[in-house]
């Protein structure tokens, strides 16, 4: 590899520095002048949603006892969540609901063909449209905390997942983030600090998911998905290969 010569690009740089550069860029190019280790930044959300669905999420599934592999037009237009047994068995793929998809394309008629032949970019784009942009998920701070609450509003709807966080941080549980939910959720992690406010959080998520697989008793339906909705919030907890890789270092 050609040495680069440090003056050339001091010089370079100096000219560009400034001219519609954002200020990460013009940090990095700091650093670089500096000869410190370039900044940490971390996952994007596109990137980490991309990665939770090829983690977690299957191809198509046509389980009969997952309320989300049912669709029914009528329950759709009226706001109402699918349930089992209410309309037809269209599956979901990708961990992708036929609710979803009708959400994103602005169309109640979903097919059992259009769920199967979903594709993951689609799907890709369904996770950042409905599930981080749409909610307000960008006024949080973006970190390892706001990923897994993310990833709850992915599994259980993002008003479910705001209200999980409303109640841990003592605010109204409106589902909303709004400037009281915003002020009172740094607070929460300025006092914790990222590693314990994960683990709050992870608790929270467990409690809630052990309510919804036990609340119906031990014949409860929803209880032999309990162990990977465990499985799945303790993979964002600190000290996971997910937790280590979430911050890399500027190109």
């Amino acid at each position: 590899m050609t040495a680069i010569d440090p003056k050339r690009l001091f010089d370079a740089v100096r000219a560009i520095k400034g001219k519609g550069l954002t200020q990460p860029e013009v940090d990095t190019i700091n650093a670089i002048l500096a000869g410190a280790p370039l900044p940490l930044v971390p996952l994007t959300p596109r990137e980490f949603i991309a990665g939770f669905i090829r983690a977690h999420e299957g191809a198509l599934s046509m389980r009969a006892d997952d309320n989300g592999n049912w669709y029914d037009p009528a329950r759709f237009k009226a706001g109402l969540p699918q349930r089992r047994n209410a309309g037809k068995l269209v599956g979901s793929k990708f961990g992708v609901t036929a609710y979803a998809v009708a959400s994103f394309r602005d169309t109640a008629d979903i097919t059992a063909a259009d769920i199967a032949a979903l594709t993951i970019e689609e799907a890709i784009d369904i996770g950042v449209h409905l599930y981080f942009d749409a909610p307000g998920f960008a006024k949080l701070p973006w970190d390892r905390v706001t990923a897994s609450i993310v990833d709850k509003g992915w599994g259980s709807g993002p008003k479910t997942a705001i209200k999980m966080l409303q109640g841990l941080i003592g605010v109204g549980q409106d589902g909303k983030i709004g400037d009281l939910t915003v002020a009172a959720d740094v607070d929460w992690r300025s006092t914790l600090g990222e590693e314990k406010a994960a683990l709050a959080w992870a608790q929270r998520r467990i409690a809630f998911d052990t309510g919804i697989a036990t609340n119906e008793g031990a014949k409860d339906p929803d209880r032999v998905f309990l162990k990977g909705w465990t499985n799945r919030t303790n993979s964002f907890l600190p000290g996971t290969p997910w937790w280590n890789a979430f911050y890399r270092r500027a190109a």
